[in-house]
């Protein structure tokens, strides 16, 4: 059945038998004009939104609807992480054609529905509109954290050093390999799992959640627009620069041993190293320590799945980055932006017969 059939109402009500309410704060869910919610005492509300628009943010050529709908909670999340935050209840906002079938639309809000309870999250509203074409996407976030621990892009100072979590590019590095294949190839193993880690990024809540309430943290930003484009923006709020460490840079075993060529549109470029610095989405956390507290960090971080590296250290002034032999050169390109976009957006091809 197609949605021009079901009809807009007819598709609210699945979304309210999909999503019931968990959280016992929620005073009015889905169904009126708005959700109401009742505070914690002594938390401060905050609050992120994120769209993501068919062409540009992805392709439904190279995802599944279930997978769309996972990853569209999963960014989202990834910011309350950033601020070391608890996230609580999310609103979804589509627009979508009244061409795509009704099983489309039962998959992704299945997606959205699993990757929102795998977090507790509880879906409270939204809204829903038709389009002549694309289909987009835009959830907001809200979440708590109490003011003592909250972390911001704006804490770094000189002498911090700058660590991530987990491994940067496999997220660019498997959007490339979809751009470059075709649906049906036959691909290797380690080509899945860097496609995987862009299909399927997950928000690191716990490890943010952690350097937040053990005051580890000065400064926080998750890695969506790439490390060149995120180390920036901390530097911007706090008025510092950074020294980057290209070498300590941290690429999986997958990434190093299929070293990818880099994009076409970086020329002369450094393979896997392109894709960790320019590329985005890896959803990886970005932070900075005061030196006094490095040791504490390594002690109690051992009991944490996902490792740390640390890539650098703030600086007066000027971001840079330094290889193996001490020569340091300035950091001049950017990773993703918007409006004057270092990648193409994604190409958007005859869209999957099986969405009609």
């Amino acid at each position: 059945m197609k949605l021009s059939r079901l009809g807009e109402f007819g598709l609210i009500e699945n979304a309210k038998d999909t999503f019931k309410s968990l959280n016992k704060n929620i005073v009015v869910g889905i169904g009126d004009d708005c959700a109401a919610i009742k505070p914690r005492k002594g938390f401060l509300l905050i609050a992120t939104t994120d769209a993501l628009v068919e062409g540009i943010h992805f392709n439904l050529d190279y995802i599944e609807p279930y997978q769309l709908g996972v990853k569209s909670v999963y960014i989202n999340l990834s910011d309350i992480a950033a601020m070391g935050g608890i996230p609580l209840y999310a609103l979804l906002s589509i627009v979508v054609p009244p061409s795509f079938s009704v099983k489309f639309m039962d998959d992704f809000l299945k997606g959205v529905k699993e990757g929102a309870q795998k977090y507790k999250v509880s879906v409270i509203g939204g809204n829903v509109s038709s389009s002549k074409n694309e289909f987009s996407i835009n959830i907001t976030l809200l979440g708590e954290i109490e003011k003592k621990y909250i972390v911001l892009r704006k804490g770094a100072k000189i002498g911090d050093k700058i660590f991530v979590t987990g491994w940067l590019g496999d997220s660019a590095a498997g959007m490339e390999i979809l751009k470059r294949s075709q649906k049906s190839e036959v691909r290797s193993q380690k080509e899945r799992k860097l496609i995987e880690r862009h299909l399927m990024p997950y928000p690191r809540l716990k490890e943010g959640r952690f350097l937040a309430v053990k005051k580890i943290a000065a400064s926080m930003i998750d890695i969506s627009d790439g490390l060149a484009s995120d180390i920036r923006r901390i530097c911007e709020e706090s008025k510092v620069g950074a020294n980057l460490f290209i070498d300590n840079i941290p690429l999986s075993k997958e990434l190093k041993s299929l070293n990818p060529p880099s994009p076409p549109f970086l020329k002369g470029g450094m393979g896997g190293l392109d894709f960790a610095l320019y590329g985005g989405e890896d959803y990886e956390l970005l932070f900075t320590v005061r030196p006094d507290k490095i040791a504490k960090l390594m002690i109690l971080w051992k009991g944490m799945k996902i490792p740390i590296t640390m890539i650098g250290e703030i600086t007066k002034g000027g971001i840079n980055i330094t290889n193996k032999k001490g020569e340091t050169t300035p950091l001049q390109r950017e990773g993703y932006n918007h409006f004057s976009p270092l990648t193409p957006p994604l190409p958007f091809g005859e869209r999957r017969k099986d969405i009609m």
